[in-house]
């Protein structure tokens, strides 16, 4: 008999019993969900798994019409912590206030006084028993429960507006509707299936939503570490070789250190203010910057270096000291590594929705494959191209031939994601630069 008991239990709550087998897997591991929320989830679907025996086995004596301790157990145990289920969804809600389980606690006291003075079944005109009245207690409880529930979802929807009550009110109308199905008899268990599901559901809207929580906070910081990496590796540089300018200028031509003082007072104050307020600041701002840098390293490198300008399209945005990175880096590593120098020609057009950046020299030139295996971080020009990825979704491809120089390409997508990579014959590409 225990044997078929036992059997017909499983059979009839296979689903519930994976779901809570299924919980306390997926509780147990690893993740940004706060303790807390795991351990009420353990609670509630252990309480579930409890109800659901209890609930089954007082069917079991009921039918064999067994009046005695088992059923006074079983029956207190199912009845006075049916509504306990409620009580823990809204601790969920409103976990500081314990006020909340004197309803369970006055449905607990009072069921036991009904199933000790055999207050809550009667035998039936065919011997079997009956639940009373009394026993139907529990359900005034419940909805006292919900009447509770439903008052503090208000609240909390009115004090934050910004919540999205959809999910809410699909997992209440499911709740709802199973509590009526099982109270007036039309699906018994229903009710504790529907239970578990929702908990589940909570547990992965929770666990979604701190996730991408997690993975902003992650991103914003690592863009914060990104921003400061490329202003400790590339503006100190900077900052150090045009003050040595400066410095020469006065005793040389104090009129042109002047002049070139007030030009990087300028490029410093505009560049910290951008730096301050946006990641992103119109191209001829940027472009501004770049002339700055480029007219203080003339003043060093003189004839050496000529720059050229073909733009076309300066009608969008694009991330703060990405234009001046790449600049420096085709000064100092391609026509400066040569006696005669060399030029830098900047142009920009627009074809179709995207804004195409290019920056060629006519310098050394590099091969790819020493360049990604000479064991240097090439941070500058890493960070460059991180930051137009994250930041307008650009693409930054370069091309390199010994001896010809080395072309920089940046696209910046308009409407469209991805931007159209061109090849041809002896282009050699490479991902991180310099």
């Amino acid at each position: 008999m225990k044997e078929t008991y036992l059997q017909n239990y499983l059979v009839e709550n296979y689903i519930l019993i994976a779901m809570v087998v299924g919980t306390y897997f997926v509780v147990s591991m690893k993740s940004a969900v706060d303790i807390f929320i795991k351990k009420r989830m353990v609670i509630n679907m252990t309480l579930l798994l409890i109800l659901s025996i209890a609930e089954f086995y007082m069917n079991y004596l009921k039918e064999q019409a067994m009046v005695g301790l088992l059923l006074i157990i079983t029956g207190i145990t199912y009845y006075s912590l049916k509504p306990l289920v409620m009580a823990t969804v809204i601790n969920m809600v409103k976990s500081k206030n314990k006020l909340i389980y004197v309803p369970a606690i006055v449905n607990f006291l009072f069921c036991c006084s009904a199933f000790l003075k055999n207050n809550a079944f009667y035998f039936g005109s065919d011997g079997s028993l009956e639940l009373g009245l009394v026993g139907y207690t529990f359900i005034v409880t419940d909805w006292v429960y919900w009447i509770i529930f439903l008052f503090i979802l208000n609240m909390e929807f009115y004090r934050k507006k910004d919540i999205n009550p959809l999910g809410a009110f699909f997992c209440i109308a499911c709740l709802m509707t199973a509590n009526i199905m099982e109270s007036i008899g039309i699906r018994a268990g229903i009710l504790t299936e529907t239970y578990a599901v929702a908990f589940l559901f909570y547990y992965l809207v929770i666990h979604v939503y701190i996730s991408q929580q997690v993975n902003e906070e992650k991103e914003i910081k690592l863009r914060e570490q990104r921003v400061s990496l490329m202003l400790s590796q590339i503006q100190p540089h900077f900052l150090y070789n045009t003050l040595n300018t400066i410095t020469a200028l006065c005793r040389a031509n104090p009129k042109l250190a002047e002049e070139t003082t007030i030009k990087f007072s300028r490029y410093l104050r505009e560049n910290m203010y951008s730096m301050g307020e946006n990641d992103t600041h119109p191209f001829s701002q940027e472009l501004e910057h770049t002339n700055i840098y480029l007219d203080i390293e003339k003043l060093r490198f003189g004839d050496r270096v000529t720059v050229e300008y073909d733009i076309k399209s300066d009608d969008f945005n694009m991330p703060i000291l990405t234009l001046q990175p790449i600049v420096e880096n085709a000064v100092k590593h391609g026509i400066c590594k040569k006696l005669e120098g060399g030029t830098i020609k900047i142009s920009t057009e627009k074809k179709g929705r995207d804004h195409i950046i290019t920056i060629a020299d006519n310098g050394i030139g590099f091969e790819i494959d020493k360049a990604l295996n000479d064991g240097k971080p090439h941070i500058g020009i890493q960070n460059v191209n991180e930051r137009l990825k994250s930041t307008v979704k650009a693409e930054m491809e370069i091309t390199s031939l010994i001896g010809i120089g080395t072309t920089v390409k940046i696209i910046i997508p308009g409407e469209r994601k991805n931007a159209r990579m061109e090849s041809g014959e002896r282009r050699e590409i490479l991902s991180i630069g310099r």
